[in-house]
């Protein structure tokens, strides 16, 4: 059976691992927030582009 020092240390180690856990969570989401923030602007970039070729081919088909 353990003593109280042995479940103090115990216990200390789990929340020791929660924390760690804890802050491995927000890096990672950070993380995946920055690669969803990355990929929203290269979206918005692509996105731009189609309108300003759009644009491009209706000019060119006016002119015709």
């Amino acid at each position: 059976m353990m003593n109280e020092k042995e479940k103090y240390i115990g216990l200390l180690l789990q929340l020791e691992f929660a924390e760690n856990s804890h802050r491995d969570m927000l890096i990672l989401a950070a993380k995946h927030q920055a690669d969803a923030d990355r990929a929203a602007r290269q979206a918005r970039a692509f996105e731009h582009r189609a309108v300003r070729l759009q644009r491009q081919l209706e000019a060119a088909e006016d002119s015709l």
